[in-house]
C-alpha cells in the first residue's frame, strides 16, 4: 500500500505543511528530505524496539501523548507567525 511508502509520507508532509517541491531550493529539498527520513526511522525504531514491548493501553497511552507533544510543538511554531 502506498501509505506505508516513506516517500510517500514524505509528500503529504510537504503539501501538510505548505511546501512546494518543485518551488523548493535543491539544498531546502535535500535537507528536508534528510530530516524527515531521519526523524522517520527513528519514529520505526521506537516503534518496533519500544512501543512493541508495553502493553496495549499503555502503549495507546504513549502514542497519544507523542501525538500531543508535536501538536504543541506546531502549534508554537505557528504562534509566533500568526502575530505579524
Amino acid at each position: 500500500m502506498e501509505k506505508f511508502n516513506i516517500e510517500h509520507q514524505f509528500m503529504l508532509y510537504l503539501e501538510r505543511v505548505g511546501l512546494n517541491i518543485k518551488t523548493m531550493h535543491p539544498i531546502q529539498l535535500q535537507e528536508t528530505r534528510r530530516a524527515f527520513y531521519g526523524a522517520a526511522g527513528q519514529m520505526l525504531i521506537l516503534l518496533r524496539d519500544d512501543l512493541s514491548e508495553l502493553p496495549e493501553e499503555e502503549a495507546i497511552s504513549k502514542l497519544d501523548s507523542m501525538i500531543i507533544q508535536v501538536e504543541a510543538f506546531w502549534m508554537n511554531q505557528i504562534k509566533p507567525n500568526q502575530k505579524k
